[in-house]
């Protein structure tokens, strides 16, 4: 247990709690050499953890699509455990995932554990609403959403290599000659040039997309789309494979 650092003369120095003697007493280790701490002297222990919150909370602007489209986060960190940890922004209860990755509005949050829970994508937000946190129905803090600190964080891959194949190849006479991505959220499209019956291209990461593919007709010179399902991108890997099915 740290004790803090006080003026030569004053008999609270910082230093450690080591152990417990069977006799009950503690043993206490300076941190640094003080000449004025001798062996057997008196001193005060302070447990800082009671003066400290249940929890710390910070927010994550991080975009995912699973188990809905959500674009922030309530990162709440457990300074103690808490039984039924469940957290509010303004009136509306958030959800976080479980061991199972499936969303719960209450789970436990173990000493030193981490829960996020998601705000969803319709909710408007306001620096001025309130996020709250609960063990059960006890609130343990209460904060503005615009004074929470943000997660320090930076996406490890922010884009990431799709590529793939076409079944089939043709159809009658019909070739595919581009694959084409539209992000579900902005309406922003992406290309790739079909060589070979195959594709590759970069697209920002944690975004949905509906694939399209673009054929032509030999000999006769006519084109057109043919839609080709829809690409959840929510990974952790540099490159992903989807295929075309047409």
């Amino acid at each position: 247990m740290m004790v803090p650092d006080s003026k030569r003369g004053v008999l609270v120095v910082e230093g450690m709690v080591e152990r417990l003697t069977g006799g009950g007493k503690f043993v206490v280790a300076p941190v640094r050499e003080y000449a004025e701490v001798d062996v057997g002297n008196r001193v005060m222990i302070i447990v800082l953890d009671k003066l400290q919150p249940d929890v710390f909370i910070e927010t994550l602007k991080e975009r995912v699509t699973w188990p809905f489209p959500s674009n922030w986060a309530i990162v709440v960190k457990g300074n103690r455990y808490v039984e039924r940890c469940s957290a509010y922004y303004g009136s509306t209860q958030l959800s976080a995932l479980d061991p199972a990755g499936v969303a719960r509005t209450e789970l436990p949050l173990p000493r030193d554990g981490v829960l996020n829970f998601r705000i969803p994508e319709a909710v408007n937000l306001d620096n001025e609403s309130m996020v709250e946190i609960r063990d059960g129905g006890r609130p343990i803090d209460t904060e503005r959403f615009g004074s929470i600190e943000p997660v320090p964080t930076k996406e490890r891959f922010p884009t990431v290599t799709v590529s793939g194949r076409f079944a089939p190849t043709n159809a009658a006479d019909t070739y595919p000659t581009s694959a084409e991505f539209t992000n579900a959220t902005t309406g922003q499209k992406y290309w790739a040039v079909v060589t070979n019956g195959e594709y590759s291209i970069q697209l920002p990461n944690r975004e949905s997309y509906r694939a399209t593919v673009a054929w032509t007709m030999v000999p006769r010179n006519t084109t057109g789309p043919a839609q080709a399902g829809t690409l959840n991108l929510n990974t952790d890997d540099s490159a992903l494979t989807f295929d075309f099915n047409w």
